[in-house]
């Protein structure tokens, strides 16, 4: 198979008015050939020299590119082949003139569909032309042969030869210029551009034209198909210079970025690399015949003079000098005819396969029999060897019919014909190997669905054998574990509901508000709870807890009453935990620095400090309310206690000592039982004792 290497062509375009430049870009021909010179810009003095195939200056015409370069492809093209011709370089370079042109110049396509159309209308008569068209923007591939309102997103796919192709890509029939030149202008409105610094009708996304041009070859009975590829390559841009908005910005990341993975898919070639990253990007995907594959390729590098171009143009011609050195191995894409052979008993024609060496041909009658026949499946070997009485015999028919092999036709040879007999050996050897394994399977779904029936039956058989009434208890006990579940789901669907209700309420309210809404709901429980209501009484106890939700001691209480509730028991408060006795509350100072104890007419009843509490008044106290009101609450109780005629210890120890005994008596009164009455005397007694 021989080797190809990619042809390189740079182009240098004029300068635009008002552009900025030094001709520091220069093509020099020489004997030797021609060559892009280039200045450096670091060191004015020294010159890069970079000679190509084909060079063309500011002076140049559509037409030498394409007779000199291209023309010769489009030959290559009829002949089965795949030509790829591309434009690259950074925007505003001249890439998309070079290709499409306008009315006066015409570019490339343009003079590549009339040439070939003035082929097939002179040499070619049998060559059929078709066209599809394709943008890849934002690393997306869409048809421009259809609207693009409706275009969707196409994936690229490879088929079982290796071939890359886009998926559900349009391909329309060309019969005139006429044709193929609406269907180009109307595909060219749908291709997206852009304005920017740089360039007003900037590309932002990579162009790819696909002419398919088959060719049938009726004297050596092949049908050759080719297709030349032209693509316009969106240009490189500088950013900095641009002045991208962010959607523009989006648009040219995704640019750079394709051509960066072409730059690295070159570099990988060059190097020998085991594995070439043409998947990183779907412009290389697509590229991958023309890059390293079999495909003929064409790179056109447009070079733009200006100043802002020159390290821009360095590039380019960097990337033109490793892709020169890209061997293809081009292949020609031909596929052999049906062949046609007449019936003795009709004029139509029929096509048919060619028959195997060795494999008689029957005449009309009786149909002969169905045994398989072993010229059909031997070998070439074995064929040699076989004779005529291991075939089953022929039909007789009045007419004696010679009987001779098929002529082989003049373009297969012996190995060709033995290795389409060996394949199509192995596809019936797979066929019968599949219906096997098919047959295989449904056995066994068969054999697993009788046994399933069979555990079906002995299981409801079983059910019918066990004795009655002995499922019935347990039964029952589910029966009763779902009652209990579905009333524990419905309370707490409605404590749930209620909760939200209240809280929403609270939420609307202040902080003082929800204290007293919670105290008053308290006290309303409390009530409910004397009179042994508890079901109303846990109602309220809930409420209040909606607007104090972190007093522990309501908690506490309303789970008491919920399993009060539930176990049908009559409600029994926990016992209270002894108070320890505050200094600014129970002691005040007299005017002589003495302390002076209250009495306990003066204090808040228990009762009433344990509905404060419960109400959510445990973190907020009167002790809270600064000192001046403490002290001012100390001297109202020393007024009271002197027109009560009362006096106080003596000491602060024996103060201490009447608290405590107080206390002990009060808590076994409460808690009630035999010592109850002699507690009762006990505290009698500790009174008078404090009293004196």
């Amino acid at each position: 198979m021989s080797y190809s290497r990619v042809k390189i062509a740079a182009r240098l375009r004029p300068p635009i008015p008002g552009e900025q430049h030094d001709n520091a870009i220069r093509i020099v021909r020489s004997a030797s050939g021609s060559a892009v010179v280039v200045d450096n810009p670091r060191d004015p003095g020294q010159t890069f020299n970079y000679p190509f195939s084909s060079c063309y200056d500011e002076l140049s015409t559509q037409d030498e590119i394409f007779e000199q370069d291209v023309k010769p492809l489009i030959d290559l093209a009829f002949s089965g082949m795949t030509v790829t011709i591309f434009a690259y370089g950074v925007t505003s370079s001249g890439k998309t003139h070079t290709m499409q042109g306008n009315k006066q110049q015409p570019g490339i396509i343009p003079r590549a569909v009339e040439d070939i159309f003035h082929r097939t209308a002179s040499q070619y008569s049998r060559a059929h032309l078709a066209v599809s068209y394709m943008e890849i923007y934002k690393d997306e591939v869409y048809d421009l042969l259809v609207d693009r309102e409706t275009a969707t997103k196409l994936p690229v796919r490879e088929n079982e030869a290796g071939q890359v192709f886009v998926a559900n890509l349009s391909v329309c029939p060309l019969e005139t210029i006429d044709d193929f030149e609406s269907a180009f202008s109307r595909a060219n409105k749908q291709r997206s551009v852009g304005s920017t610094n740089l360039n007003s009708v900037s590309s932002r996304s990579h162009a790819i034209l696909t002419l398919h041009i088959t060719v049938t070859d009726p004297s050596n009975n092949l049908t050759l198909a080719g297709k030349l590829n032209l693509v316009d390559l969106a240009g490189s841009e500088n950013n900095k210079l641009t002045g991208n908005d962010a959607s523009r910005m989006a648009e040219s990341a995704a640019i750079n970025k394709s051509l960066s993975v072409l730059g690295q898919v070159v570099h990988a070639l060059n190097q020998g690399a085991s594995r070439i990253p043409y998947r990183n990007s779907k412009l290389t995907r697509i590229l991958q015949d023309a890059l390293g594959g079999n495909s003929i390729g064409l790179l056109i590098c447009n070079l733009a003079p200006g100043t802002k171009f020159r390290q821009d143009t360095l590039n380019t011609l960097n990337f033109a000098v490793r892709t020169k050195n890209i061997q293809n191995k081009p292949v020609v894409n031909q596929q052999a005819n049906a062949i046609t052979i007449p019936s003795s008993s009709t004029s139509s024609t029929l096509t048919r396969a060619i028959p195997a060496p060795g494999q008689l041909i029957r005449p009309s009658g009786p149909r002969p029999s169905r045994v398989p026949r072993i010229s059909n499946i031997a070998s070439a070997s074995q064929r040699a060897s076989l004779t005529f009485s291991s075939l089953p015999p022929a039909v007789k028919v009045d007419k004696k019919v010679e009987e001779k092999p098929p002529a082989i036709p003049p373009h297969l040879t012996e190995d060709e014909i033995n290795a389409r007999i060996a394949k199509a050996v192995e596809l019936e050897v797979a066929r019968r190997l599949e219906e096997r394994e098919k047959q295989r399977r449904e056995e066994e779904e068969e054999a697993a669905r009788r046994q399933s029936m069979s555990l079906q039956d002995d299981q409801a058989s079983s059910l019918q054998s066990l004795p009655p009434g002995l499922l019935t208890p347990l039964l029952k006990h589910r029966q009763s574990q779902d009652e209990e579940l579905k009333q524990r789901l419905e309370e707490l669907e409605s404590k749930f509901e209620r909760g939200n209700k209240e809280s929403h309420l609270a939420d609307v309210l202040s902080p003082i508000s929800r204290k007293k809404t919670g105290r008053a709901y308290v006290a309303l429980a409390r009530a409910h709870t004397q009179k042994n209501n508890l079901q109303v009484a846990l109602e309220l106890y809930r409420k209040a807890e909606a607007y104090v939700p972190d007093n522990v001691k309501l908690k506490e209480r309303i789970i008491e009453i919920e399993w009060a509730v539930k176990n049908d028991r009559p409600f029994k408060p926990s016992p209270k935990k002894p108070r320890r006795a505050s200094s600014k509350r129970g002691h005040s100072k007299n005017g002589k620095g003495k302390y002076k104890l209250a009495p306990p007419n003066d204090a808040v009843e228990e009762g009433d400090e344990d509905d404060e509490e419960e109400a959510g008044n445990s973190g907020v106290d009167k002790e809270n309310l600064g000192g001046e009101s403490g002290e001012a609450s100390g001297s109202a109780k020393r007024r009271r206690r002197d027109k009560s005629g009362e006096s106080a210890p003596g000491t602060p120890a024996e103060e201490a000592a009447a608290c405590t005994v107080r206390r002990g008596v009060t808590e076994r009164v409460a808690r009630g039982g035999p010592w109850a009455a002699l507690s009762t005397h006990v505290c009698t007694v500790a009174w008078l004792f404090d009293c004196v």
